[in-house]
């Protein structure tokens, strides 16, 4: 230790970069857990896009669906809303044909009202109807022909029948092929020549009555001729009425209840009531739509 210390040699020099080496340690102890989290970053953010990505294409899904589903609720309601009622009317003294779309054709009395849906013959073919009228049907057997009057339903493939429906008294006359007439829970099939009658006042709460009927003086309205086959003065003029769009004032003295049998062919009312005037005597004044039925003074 003397001799060093008294001769010491030249020192070996140290050359070692302690920060370097510290640094560089560090490097090593830190950067794969910097590298480690740069990673878990990376997946984190990969992970989030494909998520948004696969939630995006759920909305965008989702909303396709509803648009679709939207606009087809909206086409079906549009295209309910286009269906609509035809309703058709006739005065006193008219008379309507109408040939429907299946050639069906309906012949209206005076004083009737027909109704019908605008999209009659695509689904159904259904009829309403307070008055009279004469239906000449068009077969087709998967569309059955409905005649509905105040809960009374005529029901036809392919026939002629008159329908009479008036101040709750119900006429059904077949003239030819088959229908089937019923109200609630009662129905009654009738054959050319039947007649289906049904009175509120009369029948309720009875069933239908199944009567003859002469096809003639049925239906000869809608060729313009009245038949009275002993039919009382005041029905026929109820009949007039109807016919002719007038009014009746009647003077006491008169015989209403008597009755009258004869036909008129494409006759005015003032040559009806002349040749009515001679059987019951009485005199008559047409003025405008009031006619005054006066007694004769011959009769006096």
């Amino acid at each position: 230790m003397e001799k060093y210390f008294d001769n010491p040699s030249p020192r070996f020099t140290d050359e070692t970069d302690y920060d370097l080496l510290l640094n560089s340690i560090h490097q090593k102890i830190i950067t794969p857990k910097a590298k480690n989290r740069g990673l878990v970053r990376s997946l984190t953010s990969r992970s989030l896009k494909i998520a948004a990505s696969v939630i995006l294409c759920f909305f965008l899904g989702y909303a396709l669906v509803q648009s679709f589903t939207y606009k087809d609720s909206q086409s079906n309601t549009e295209s309910e809303s286009l269906i609509s009622s035809i309703v058709r009317t006739t005065g006193p003294g008219e008379k309507l044909t109408l040939l429907m779309s299946d050639k069906t054709k309906i012949t209206v009395n005076a004083l009737s009202e027909i109704s019908f849906s605008s999209d009659y013959g695509k689904n159904d073919r259904i009829i309403n109807i307070t008055g009279e009228a004469y239906f000449e049907v068009a077969s087709n057997p998967s569309k059955p022909f409905k005649v509905i009057s105040n809960g009374i339903t005529t029901t036809a493939l392919g026939t002629e029948f008159n329908v009479f429906a008036r101040e709750n008294d119900y006429r059904i006359a077949l003239v030819e092929g088959k229908v089937a007439v019923a109200k609630a829970s009662k129905e009654v099939a009738l054959s050319p020549g039947q007649m289906a009658v049904w009175n509120y006042e009369k029948n309720a709460p009875k069933d239908f009555s199944i009567q003859s009927f002469n096809q003639e003086r049925t239906t000869s309205w809608k060729e313009g001729v009245l038949i009275f086959n002993r039919k009382p003065f005041w029905e026929i003029l109820n009949d007039l009425e109807a016919w002719y769009g007038v009014k009746f004032k009647v003077d006491k003295g008169i015989d209403t209840k008597s009755r009258i049998i004869g036909s008129y062919e494409n006759k005015n009312l003032k040559d009806i009531l002349t040749g009515l005037s001679f059987s019951l005597g009485f005199e008559f004044v047409i003025e405008g739509k009031i006619v005054h039925i006066k007694k004769s003074k011959t009769m006096n």
